[in-house]
């Protein structure tokens, strides 16, 4: 399609928010918006995939349809629809196995692998285990969200306990401590035969990590701590950064299955040390966004237009793959479906903070930094996107000085 000159900002974020309504209907499997890079740069492609056709017809009558053509009819000039059936659909070649972890590993095809926790990291991961020719059964709290897994291959499971059984190797992406705790040892670990692996996942303090290694060990299972560094569209693309720690030659067992949810793995040493390590990587996460958003506030006090200081800042020196991304949802507004939750960034630091004081090391920024993030939960914002902050931060911030305010 189409748009008019000048709104390409304002098309984007409107079809954002209204693609990501798209792709809660039951039958959607997603879309893509894509812009040519060559020539006019207002001509757009969208590509959106159903079940099939009749799906796609009921809800192009819909009166939420309609709301959505109307939103993004203002920008539109020309367009044009077809409807298409897929031919093929060519799965990514699997990886050759990592260099960074040793002993014997099944081959893709080999291994059953039952996977609880199918959020926006666990769900991408779960689709990499399965183009990697892994068979899978899965169980997601939220049903919905085991659909396209179903779809792509793998087998639903009604609980833990039963993804869980008959499984060697159990794969985790929990939200907290209290989830592995009722997930994990309430639910899995009664069914697991001994010896069986899990390879958790879950971002939790390293103290909590030590303390769940050594009640799988004397439950007669293992503990692959594998912690995960990226987002969700590298999950889905199995190119995660993987932190592991426990037993090496626990890992190694299962390096088929980190090295299809990861582009590179490596082996920290004993149980904690990658926990530890991703929380000092979401201590950096969270400084970024919380110094940006005071930086805008700043900058537009001081005159300055948000959009512009966003992208300035974006594009400058001080910038890193984290903040451009960060400045370009601030940009647009886009907080919602998050890529990281800021209860879970609240969640984090504060674990980070704790684990740190029991050291001797006090972090009093980040301690600021996380009484800001505990505003924005507290506020009701919790499920938004971690760059939310900007608007809280920038919420009690009067109207730009003049030329010759002296305030």
């Amino acid at each position: 399609m189409e748009i008019q000159p000048g709104t390409q900002d304002a098309f984007e974020k409107t079809w954002w928010e209204v693609g990501s309504a798209i792709a809660r209907q039951p039958a959607n499997r997603g879309q893509t918006l894509s812009r040519t890079t060559e020539g006019d740069r207002s001509v757009y492609y969208v590509v959106t995939d159903w079940d099939d056709e009749t799906s796609f017809r009921t809800f192009e009558l819909s009166e939420e349809h309609v709301e959505h053509r109307r939103r993004l009819g203002k920008y539109r000039t020309h367009g044009e629809m077809t409807t298409t059936q897929t031919v093929y659909d060519i799965p990514p070649v699997p990886r050759p196995a990592s260099t960074t972890t040793t002993g014997p590993a099944p081959t893709a095809g080999e291994r059953a692998v039952a996977f609880v926790g199918l959020g926006n990291m666990g769900g991408g991961m779960a689709h990499a285990l399965l183009d990697a020719g892994h068979r899978l059964t899965v169980h997601n709290r939220t049903a919905a969200k085991a659909r396209p897994l179903v779809d792509a291959g793998a087998t639903a499971a009604a609980g833990p306990a039963e993804a869980a059984r008959g499984h060697s190797v159990v794969v985790l992406s929990l939200s907290d401590e209290a989830a592995v705790d009722e997930v994990l040892f309430g639910q899995i670990v009664p069914v697991l035969a001994p010896g069986s692996i899990v390879v958790d996942t879950s971002t939790v303090s390293p103290e909590y990590a030590r303390k769940a290694a050594a009640r799988l060990a004397d439950a007669g299972l293992r503990r692959v701590e594998a912690c995960v560094v990226g987002n969700p569209f590298q999950a889905r693309e199995g190119k995660l950064r993987v932190y592991t720690s426990g037993a090496e030659q626990d890992a190694a067992e299962v390096a088929d299955i980190l090295d299809a949810i990861g582009s590179e793995v490596l082996h920290l040493g004993a149980p904690g040390t990658a926990a530890t390590l991703k929380l000092i990587f979401n201590l950096l996460l969270g400084a970024q966004v919380a110094s940006l958003s005071e930086a805008v506030a700043y900058g537009v006090r001081a005159g300055l237009d948000r959009d512009r200081l966003l992208a300035a800042v974006a594009g400058s020196g001080f910038s890193s793959l984290v903040m451009r991304f960060r400045a370009e949802l601030m940009r647009k507004g886009t907080y919602e479906p998050a890529f990281f939750r800021s209860t879970l960034m609240e969640k984090d630091l504060r674990l980070a903070i704790d684990d740190a004081a029991a050291t001797g090391v006090a972090l009093p920024v980040l301690d600021t930094v996380r009484a800001g993030f505990a505003a924005v939960v507290a506020a009701g914002d919790g499920n938004k996107d971690a760059s939310v902050l900007i608007e809280h931060t920038t919420a009690a911030v009067p109207a730009p000085r003049t030329p010759g305010d002296a305030s």
